[in-house]
């Protein structure tokens, strides 16, 4: 049995061309016919998500191989958009994001012909130290990128002409309804499971062009209006028990929990409120973790993420993963990961990178890992259903033709910018893995 002639539509080529390309016709390749139509099915029934992981790389190489596989940073950035990295900064060590893939994310942004914008590395680490700003060289860069920590990468590049900035968010005493007010956090209060609450976006000032202010949602304000030009969030977290030695109550702390620092946390992390027109309204972290609901904590991020700005894409920089703790034991898993939702790449991460080395982070058994991931999920954000998404994988010390290879390849084929022997070579190579 043939693949139907829908199938073939979505392929975008006839069944005797398929073949042709193949080079089965000529007799270079014979491909039993369940394997075939297989193979077809796959690479047009696209997924609802994809999450790709790469492997064995340093975190250049990784960030670079992982920039292939997505289609290029073009895909996702314009050559005038201002792009937010949004990182984890709060802890030492491991439990600040890798500095060495937030390079590697700036270059690739920066090699785009004709790029105009700014990237700005940001974080809101609420209490504490921002080590991720500020991480001096010995133990705090330990199990991270020694060269750099984010105020000196970016000042590196500022020396060079690039526009590169690091920017702390720091919580606000004072409402504002837009940019035209200045810089501060737009604030959202609303009813949670018998909770009022609130989160926030930030609005800031660049500190790279004069006049210009950052909105997180609507874009770029400069003289009294917006601009048109885009801004685009990248949310670059890390991978890292939250605990110590063993699960608490978060669970994993890698691209949903991240977003506890895109918003403010009035008074303290822990169970406190914000007053609003006389009302208390507790944050995030009050309104869910503390109240020992992992679940709670990823719905929210969903709620973020549909009510206040959503990322373009989310990367995990998992070259090192802390399976005892954020600035304890680390394993130097040298992986790093992306999609197009939190949920599902933290189900992912965790599966295959982290919870082989702590077995309590493993999103398949019934722990607040995979209730945060279910909660994000029922926010109606992110999938993990297998028929729903799919893995695609590059490991340096295993080279392979991934199926997205040969999609791309099809696609060549078809623009006319590839061969049938190339085709031919590609799919062989595939078959023989």
């Amino acid at each position: 049995m043939v693949a139907d002639d829908k199938l073939w539509r979505r392929l975008g080529m006839t069944r005797r061309q398929f073949l042709r390309a193949f080079g089965i016709a000529s007799g270079a390749l014979t491909l039993a016919p369940r394997w075939w139509e297989g193979f077809i099915r796959a690479s047009t029934l696209a997924p609802t998500e994809r999450v790709y992981v790469v492997k064995n790389g340093d975190c250049f190489q990784n960030m670079s191989r992982l920039w292939e596989l997505l289609d290029g940073v073009e895909r996702w950035i314009s050559p005038t958009d201002v792009v937010v990295i949004k990182g984890n900064a709060q802890w030492s060590r491991q439990g600040y994001t890798h500095t060495g893939c937030i390079k590697g994310m700036v270059d690739e942004v920066l090699a785009i012909p004709g790029y105009d914008g700014e990237i700005h590395i940001c974080d809101n680490v609420q209490v504490g130290s921002p080590y991720g700003f500020t991480a001096t060289p010995g133990y705090q860069r330990e199990h991270n990128w020694p060269d750099h920590n984010w105020n000196s990468l970016a000042a590196a590049y500022q020396s060079a002409g690039d526009p590169v900035a690091a920017t702390q968010w720091l919580n606000s005493e004072s409402d504002i309804t837009g940019p035209a007010d200045g810089p501060g956090w737009i604030r959202s209060y609303f009813p949670f499971y018998g909770r009022d609450s609130y989160f926030s976006y930030p609005v800031f000032a660049s500190s790279l062009t004069p006049g210009r202010l950052i909105d997180m949602r609507h874009g770029i304000w400069e003289n009294d209006s917006y601009t048109g030009r885009d801004v685009k969030a990248i949310v670059m977290a890390t991978l890292n028990n939250h605990g110590s030695g063993g699960e608490d109550y978060a669970g994993v702390t890698s691209a949903i929990k991240s977003f506890l620092g895109a918003t403010e946390m009035h008074n303290s992390w822990y169970s406190s409120t914000w007053n609003h027109n006389g009302q208390n309204h507790y944050h995030v972290h009050s309104t869910s973790y503390s109240r020992g609901r992992a679940d709670y904590a990823g719905e929210l991020t969903a709620q973020y993420i549909r009510t206040m700005y959503a990322p373009v894409l989310y990367i995990t920089a998992a070259i090192w993963s802390g399976h005892v703790s954020r600035t304890g034991d680390a394993v130097e898993t040298k992986t790093v990961l992306a999609g197009t939702n939190p949920a599902t790449l933290d189900y992912v991460a965790c599966r295959e990178v982290i919870s082989p080395h702590a077995s309590w982070l493993n999103p398949d058994a019934d722990n607040n890992t995979r209730r945060q991931i279910t909660g994000c999920i029922a926010g109606g954000v992110g999938t993990i259903d297998p028929d729903l998404f799919e893995v695609v994988t590059y490991n340096f010390d295993n080279p392979t033709v991934t199926r997205l290879e040969i999609d791309r390849k099809i696609r060549d084929f078809r623009a006319g910018l590839a061969t049938e022997a190339e085709v031919n070579a590609l799919i062989q190579q595939y078959m023989e893995q």
